[in-house]
């Protein structure tokens, strides 16, 4: 929560930050659609159990989310760690909770490549150790 973001763009004063505020009433717009993207610094590297996201989106529809991390962990490229690929509507909660720990991640990237609504995420989670 709270930690530095950069993002592809936004629409009017829906900036990145409100995705990673802890209010699901506020959210970050890209103001266009896909391909669109948002990455969080974690400031530091950490062990992560799990990733949540919540959908800002309307229409609903057929959505594809691409979760990237980077780190040490990664040798420092950014590498695809899960694909959501499914139908969503505003409100959903997508998780991620990978099999094992993952190490060594400082950026996590959450990219969109297919959807029927301009971009954007009410809150992204990312949940350590």
């Amino acid at each position: 929560m709270g930690k530095p973001v950069s993002f592809s763009s936004q629409t009017g004063d829906l900036t990145g930050a409100l995705a990673v505020d802890g209010d699901f009433g506020t959210l970050w717009n890209s103001g266009g659609g896909p391909v669109q993207w948002i990455e969080i610094d974690l400031g530091a590297e950490y062990s992560l159990s799990e990733i949540r996201l919540t959908i800002s989106q309307y229409p609903e529809g057929q959505t594809v989310h691409q979760i990237k991390g980077k780190g040490a962990g990664t040798e420092n490229q950014l590498i695809l760690l899960h694909t959501f690929d499914g139908n969503t509507r505003d409100g959903d909660e997508l998780v991620f909770k990978p099999e094992s720990l993952i190490t060594g991640i400082r950026y996590i990237r959450v990219e969109t490549v297919a959807s029927p609504s301009w971009v954007s995420w009410r809150e992204i989670e990312v949940i350590g150790e």
